[in-house]
């Protein structure tokens, strides 16, 4: 039976246009002239690309500023942030080359309270060269390598950011595992959040389906793509079980499912293909929000 799915292309040279948002934050916030920021984009994506072969760099997707995109950025991210008396920390898990949270210190957050993680020590020392700013954002508030599945007490991770984060961003890592994966990493993000601030809030996006089901990986084995009810059903799940049960009192879980374009203009088809390898009927992009009630 001929498949019905669509090819999606991997890598992509040469970048036609820099994306309006990521333009003005390396124009304003970095100090990189327009006319200069394309092959300063294109040395440090090659740079990049050559270390980890990852989708993400090759189709130019780390320019697009997700959670600036998220419908609860401007209305409760970026306000609770801008808040200097707080002392809970932000921390964006699986930040890449750490584009979410430069947009959030230029925004106007406390940077006393932005923190990134990634799996690869690589893309945190790219991200300071992509965007020049050793001086304003301490090394130490980036940590990698960072692992999701790593519960131990010792682990950077756990050592910087468990019980200590309010706000937790992820944007394509959950859609990066098959579900039983997917259930230990939500198991792995309760534990980093703050229990005192009694409220609490996990957000980001991924790839999903209006179908929630296992689908084709990429590079062969399989991935859970969420629809609305299995997103919620997780969640639902995961708190119910252990510790949890009696730690968290009450959960909303929500999201928006969008359809994927594949025909947008020339200049902006940098940034539009969120899927990698093939794209199944029934393709959406998720934008999440799980708001937390701790006992």
């Amino acid at each position: 039976m001929p498949s019905t799915s669509t090819p999606i292309e991997l890598y992509q040279a040469t970048l036609k246009a820099v994306p309006s948002g990521i333009s003005a934050l390396l124009s304003s916030y970095s100090g990189i002239p327009e006319p200069e920021q394309k092959a300063h984009i294109t040395t440090v994506r090659d740079r990049a690309y050559k270390s980890h072969h990852y989708p993400c760099l090759g189709r130019w997707r780390f320019l697009e500023l997700d959670l600036a995109g998220h419908p609860l950025y401007e209305k409760e991210v970026l306000p609770a942030l801008q808040d200097q008396n707080e002392k809970w920390i932000f921390l964006d898990l699986g930040t890449c080359l750490g584009q979410d949270v430069r947009k959030l210190a230029f925004d106007g957050a406390d940077t006393s309270r932005l923190y990134g993680a990634d799996l690869k020590p690589e893309f945190i020392e790219i991200g300071y060269e992509l965007f020049r700013d050793e001086d304003r954002l301490p090394r130490d508030h980036f940590i990698a390598p960072a692992d999701v599945f790593d519960f131990s007490p010792s682990s950077p991770l756990a050592r910087t950011c468990d019980g200590k984060v309010g706000i937790l961003h992820a944007c394509s890592v959950f859609h990066l595992f098959e579900l039983e994966k997917q259930k230990v990493m939500a198991q792995r993000c309760l534990r980093l959040l703050d229990a005192g601030r009694k409220r609490v809030l996990i957000l980001g996006a991924q790839i999903g389906n209006v179908k929630g089901a296992e689908y084709p990986g990429p590079s062969g084995g399989r991935r859970f793509r969420h629809g609305e009810k299995t997103w919620k059903q997780m969640w639902e799940e995961i708190v119910k079980e252990g510790e949890w049960k009696e730690k968290i009192q009450n959960i909303e879980v929500g999201c928006i499912m969008k359809e994927h374009v594949f025909d947008m203009p020339e200049a902006e088809v940098n940034n539009t293909q969120r899927q990698i390898g093939h794209v199944e009927p029934g393709f959406r992009w998720m934008k999440f929000w799980v708001w937390i009630d701790f006992a």
